[in-house]
């Protein structure tokens, strides 16, 4: 990744996070998934890759109960439920491919989730995202059929 690439937490409302919209809608068809509300999620958390003013990459995570968007009953582990950190979107532009922007978002999202006391982070991709899942099996991911559609989802623990 280029020196003058940052990963930061971009806030809601802000001329970052339009610049994440903006390269979510209009490059990668992810707005919905920048957007969305989640109800289970107890924190929720927009990454973006920038250099300069320019957005180069995205990643939206949320914070919840494992189990919970399935109506599970926690797990309790030393007396708390188990949490994870879903990835919600995640998205490089197709011109910065290849540079390292989508593994150091990845890793800003472990670092976060690792901080807010989640056990695990975990996310779901088509299969048309070979790409991604390249990335996500040398980082270490797991991998796990989905029973939704046509995707994988791919858990690491933390």
């Amino acid at each position: 990744m280029s020196s003058t690439v940052q990963v930061i937490e971009v806030e809601f409302g802000t001329e970052r996070f339009k610049a994440v919209l903006n390269l979510a809608d209009a490059v990668l068809d992810q707005r919905r998934h920048i957007v969305s509300a989640i109800e289970t999620a107890s924190e929720d958390r927009v990454l973006g890759a920038f250099d300069g003013d320019r957005c180069l990459g995205f990643l939206r995570f949320y914070v919840r109960v494992v189990g919970s968007e399935e109506g599970r009953p926690p797990v309790i582990h030393n007396g708390s439920p188990l949490t994870e950190g879903f990835v919600e979107a995640f998205g490089v532009d197709p011109a910065a491919r290849r540079r390292g922007i989508g593994s150091a978002l990845q890793r800003k999202a472990q670092q976060l989730c690792r901080a807010l006391g989640c056990y695990q982070i975990r996310s779901r991709s088509p299969l048309s995202s070979t790409e991604n899942y390249a990335m996500k099996l040398a980082a270490g991911y797991t991998l796990h059929p989905s029973h939704e559609n046509d995707s994988y989802y791919f858990l690491k623990k933390l």
